[in-house]
């Protein structure tokens, strides 16, 4: 692991705390949810992110979502474009992204009917 990495997950942890100090401590906050569906349900901010027990990922967990994407220009380590999301939340609206991106990139392909007049 280079320095530079050490660095950088200091500094995403650091703003990590500082997401979910802010994110808790307002009144009423809930998961904002994705572009697809809109949560709206509380987050358990001491609910860890595996659990203890089975060692399974639990998706209600906490995690840190960007306003702005990365892909469209957000900034990775600006408080004012995070916030705390559900993990289930969060990963669904990178995969709604994806399915989205992937719809607009794909080629349609027009189909051409030659027709001859000569043999109607």
């Amino acid at each position: 692991m280079t320095d530079a990495w050490a660095a950088l997950g200091r500094r995403r942890r650091n703003l990590a705390s500082q997401v979910y100090h802010r994110d808790s401590n307002t009144p009423g906050y809930t998961c904002p949810g994705s572009p697809t569906r809109r949560c709206g349900l509380p987050i358990d901010w001491d609910l860890p992110y595996r659990d203890p027990n089975t060692g399974q990922v639990n998706t209600m967990s906490r995690s840190v979502d960007h306003a702005i994407e990365l892909q469209d220009g957000g900034a990775i380590l600006d408080l004012d474009n995070c916030w705390s999301a559900h993990l289930a939340c969060n990963a669904s609206k990178g995969s709604a992204r994806r399915h989205q991106r992937d719809r607009e990139t794909r080629q349609h392909t027009a189909s051409v009917i030659i027709v001859d007049l000569h043999t109607l």
